[in-house]
Formats: C-alpha cells, structure tokens, sequence
C-alpha cells in the first residue's frame, strides 16, 4: 500500500482507539441477565461478533445463547438496556496506546480522519469527547440497527471519497470484510487475540495503532 496517495483515515472505535471490547461484552451479558454462567457464555458469543451492528448481536445472542425467540417488546428492552451499561462502559474504558498522537500526526498531514462504528451517533460523540477524542475528528459517524457496510458506503458516498484513497483501521474480521466490500485498504488491529489468522489482503496485524503509528508514521515511542 502506497500511503502517500492516502486521503482519508477510518477508525473503528471499539478495539482501535478504546480498549473497551470486552468491557461492552460484560455490559451486554448483564442487559440479558443476572445469572453470571449465562453472562459468561454471552461474553464468549459477543467477542466473536466482531464488526457486526448492535441489533445483530443482540439476536445471534439470543439465538445461541438464550436459545428463544425473542418476546414482544423484549429486543427494545435490550437494546436499551446496552445502551445505557455499554456507554458506562466506554466511559470508563482506556484509550489505546499512542492513539491521540497518530492522530494529531495525521491532522498536521492534512489527512480527513473518521471515526465509524456501531455505536449510535449521540452515544459516540458523548464517548469521545469525555476521552478528548473529539476534536481530533474530523467526521463521526454512528451505527444503529444496520451493518457497518452500509455505513461505510453512505460515507463515502456523502463526502464522496474515493475508496482507493481511504484506509480503514479495524479489530475484527467483519471490519476486514466491511472494507472489501467497499474497495477501501484495510489495516488490521489485534490485540493479541489472533483474529486475522489465515486471512489475507491487508496491512499488519498491528498490536495497536501506537505500532502502526512508529512504523508508517515514523511516530517514536515515547514514555507514555
């Protein structure tokens, strides 16, 4: 990938600027239930529905978990019940290493930088700013009860960005598969969990964007 001809930077925000992917599991098991070997099955489920929509998670959990169809009124009652746990959860989650200078550094390149996830608008951006992320955005955009590609697609077709000029970074195999469909360089995140194992077609893995940011960048570590 030739990044100099790169335009436009997209994040993902769970997994790649907040290290909150297992802290929205936990907040999601307790909008189903109290009992904590059900919340620990639930857990399991949820870290493996990587850049999937949040009412998408709610009924494969449902299936696989709770093994039921879903009553009148309850997936509302779900959702928000997640709304509220997993925006205290995100609140509370820790910014990923070095995030706010690789932004910043491509701020000062001139780049457009996106955040793009599933979490609903009014939600990311209360999330982001109580991290300070905020200003360092350029677009924020939420999901809702959609797959994140369409989300993807109505970006850049609103601010008509050309695919081959965008770079997505992201955490999870649905992320991988969002970009594909959309044409758009995919940098690949991992923790350390081993998600892109056997995949192909995309820069890194990279443990975080602090690691992204040292050998793209040329951003030296620092003592933070």
């Amino acid at each position: 990938m030739n990044f100099e001809r790169i335009k436009v930077c997209i994040f993902d925000v769970n997994g790649v600027l907040l290290d909150s992917n297992l802290a929205n599991a936990q907040a999601m098991a307790e909008a189903f239930t109290d009992d904590p070997v059900v919340q620990g099955r639930i857990v399991r489920v949820y870290l493996t529905l990587t850049g999937i929509d949040r009412g998408t998670k709610i009924r494969t959990i449902q299936e696989q978990v709770i093994e039921r169809p879903l009553t009148e009124n309850e997936f509302e009652l779900r959702w928000e019940r997640f709304k509220s746990l997993g925006t205290k959860a995100m609140h509370r989650a820790p910014l990923l290493p070095r995030c706010k200078e690789v932004l910043v550094d491509l701020g000062r390149r001139g780049l457009t930088r996106v955040a793009l996830s599933n979490t609903p608008v009014v939600e990311l951006r209360d999330i982001l700013a109580s991290h300070t992320l905020e200003p360092l955005l350029d677009i924020i955009r939420g999901g809702g009860d959609w797959p994140k590609a369409e989300s993807l697609a109505r970006l850049l077709q609103e601010y008509r960005f050309q695919p081959d000029r965008c770079l997505f970074f992201g955490d999870g195999k649905g992320d991988l598969a969002t970009a594909r469909l959309a044409g758009v360089a995919f940098v690949a995140i991992d923790l350390g969990t081993g998600e892109f194992t056997g995949e192909k077609g995309f820069e890194g893995p990279y443990r975080d964007l602090a690691g992204w940011g040292e050998q793209v960048l040329g951003i030296k570590p620092s003592g933070n």
